[in-house]
């Protein structure tokens, strides 16, 4: 029902390293592209039209060299609220079309841990290059009107993930995405 958000506690982190200190490391996925951007709209919400969140994906995919189409899942930000969905939502829609990846919000396992989502939500995109699979988003029964296409709801296992864009959205419109690739 996009009602609100349930606060969580954890943390997350990657360790990011140069193509040269990785050299004879077991690399699990490479950094391929980042963006940041701020709509400065509100203290805390983001942008109805969804200005900095397509902003800052345009910019990931810029760094990365990839197209829309290239992205095979977002794990997106979705924090159940009716703002921040639809920011989101309707900057998705703008950014890919009818070509609509795969798309779902892990929040629903861990809660909104604020500064924290970020570091939490990149280690999901990594496990799901790792795995090839797709975590679902939980407890999703209703489409947002606003937007055309709906998350995954089921764990979606043997797909073939090399792209995923990870959404991140803090307070004040600050907006970012990681792009992380499976490594070649």
């Amino acid at each position: 029902e996009r009602k609100g958000l349930n606060l969580g506690e954890g943390a997350g982190f990657i360790v990011i390293e140069s193509e040269k200190a990785a050299k004879g490391k077991h690399i699990l996925a490479e950094l391929s592209g980042y963006g940041n951007s701020n709509d400065a709209y509100h203290q805390t919400a983001s942008s109805p039209d969804g200005a900095g969140a397509y902003l800052e994906m345009e910019k990931a995919l810029k760094v990365s060299g990839l197209k829309p189409e290239d992205i095979d899942y977002i794990n997106a930000h979705g924090t159940g609220t009716a703002i921040n969905d639809l920011s989101e939502g309707t900057a998705v829609t703008r950014m890919f079309g009818k070509n609509m990846p795969l798309i779902s919000s892990t929040k629903a396992y861990t809660g909104h841990t604020l500064g924290a989502c970020g570091g939490i939500e990149a280690v999901f995109s990594v496990l799901s290059i790792q795995e090839n699979s797709v975590f679902p988003n939980l407890n999703y029964k209703n489409q947002m009107p606003e937007v055309e296409f709906k998350p995954t709801t089921e764990l979606l296992t043997n797909q073939k993930i090399n792209h995923v864009l990870s959404n991140s959205f803090g307070f004040g419109g600050n907006t970012s995405a990681l792009i992380f690739s499976r490594h070649q």
